[in-house]
């Protein structure tokens, strides 16, 4: 399991090391191509406006448009977490140790009713 774990750690480093190296590459690749014409600032500012522009722009668009209506969070399923949530409210950290003993409660409870 471990070793799994590792390999598609390793293979995800690789990847992202190759998408970072690729594109790293082809924007010197294309700095150099227009350095003739537009010489060596001009280059890489336009590089640069074609690979920042695009995800600019479309993050501007995303945060511009109206958020969408959320439903509202519906009441606890069960007993023992609207009794957890009332005393949530209260101490923070019994929030966290208790979270984790209710749901370690219902895996256990719910896979000896199956």
């Amino acid at each position: 399991m471990g070793a799994k774990i590792a390999a598609a750690a390793v293979l995800a480093v690789i990847g992202l090391l190759l998408v970072v190296f690729g594109v790293g590459f082809l924007s010197y690749a294309l700095a150099l191509a227009l350095t003739p014409v537009l010489g060596a600032a001009g280059s890489a500012a336009v590089t640069g406006a074609i690979f920042v522009g695009p995800p600019v722009l479309w993050a501007g668009i995303v945060l511009m448009r109206s958020p969408s209506k959320r439903k509202a969070p519906s009441a606890p399923s069960s007993l023992w977490m609207a009794l957890f949530a009332a005393i949530a409210k209260e101490t923070p950290w019994i929030a966290i140790v208790g979270a984790i003993a209710i749901a370690g409660a219902e895996m256990f409870f719910g896979r000896r009713r199956k």
